[in-house]
């Protein structure tokens, strides 16, 4: 029965991935190399993230919560940018879209593997079923929205006029981690609640840059009129 669990975990954690993949067209460019070397990218970046909180933050890591180092910590997640438009500007060829969700599709599998994988295998084989494990499996969904706007936001910073509206957007996904925790501990949410505003910020930040992305096509579109 522990496996079963395990399996339905995995699939709910993964699945979503291969759903985008499956019926977003992106198939149709031969893009699982694509999505390899962006999830290599995500691992690169990742490493050298961890190497700036060691040297730079090694004594913010005690017990509780504190807002100023906390925040200074997730000032570190800027390195994800960095890194994202490396890839996409550098490592990735073909249309801006085709671009934003291979990056954004290899990124957020990548980011899934490294923190839900190990945890499933370890904890949802267990002989006592627990919520938990599905709750961490169905975050995994709200990482892929948040991860492919990260993608899109990241891949228009540099090349649109309108810098002042997508700046915002891009700050809410790049310090999302310092929100969930800094709501996490302000009000008390853990399990479903907490799951269920991590999504709804997910969503929120999705919604928002389709918003961006779509005035953005708009005023290039009347730029070339």
């Amino acid at each position: 029965m522990s496996f079963f669990h395990f399996i339905n975990c995995f699939a709910l954690s993964f699945a979503p991935y291969f759903i985008v993949y499956k019926y977003s067209g992106i198939n149709e460019y031969s893009s699982v190399w694509k999505c390899l070397n962006a999830a290599v990218g995500y691992l690169l970046t990742q490493l050298a993230k961890l190497l700036i909180l060691a040297t730079f933050f090694p004594a913010l890591d005690g017990d509780g919560f504190s807002i100023l180092p906390e925040f200074l910590k997730s000032c570190a997640d800027i390195v994800d940018v960095i890194g994202l438009h490396l890839l996409l500007t550098n490592f990735l060829a073909g249309k801006g879209e085709v671009r934003i969700v291979v990056g954004g599709l290899g990124w957020g599998f990548a980011h899934s593997v490294a923190h839900r994988l190990v945890l499933l295998w370890v904890g949802a084989r267990g002989t006592a079923f627990s919520w938990r494990w599905i709750q961490t499996s169905l975050d995994s969904s709200s990482d892929l929205l948040l991860i492919v706007s990260l993608a899109c936001l990241t891949w228009m910073i540099t090349r649109s006029p309108n810098k002042a509206i997508i700046v915002p957007v891009l700050a809410m996904c790049t310090f999302s981690t310092f929100v969930y925790q800094t709501v996490q501990h302000t009000f008390s949410l853990y399990g479903w609640s907490l799951l269920a505003f991590r999504a709804a910020y997910s969503l929120a930040t999705a919604l928002l840059t389709v918003v961006v992305y779509s005035a953005n096509r708009s005023s290039t579109a009347r730029k070339i009129d």
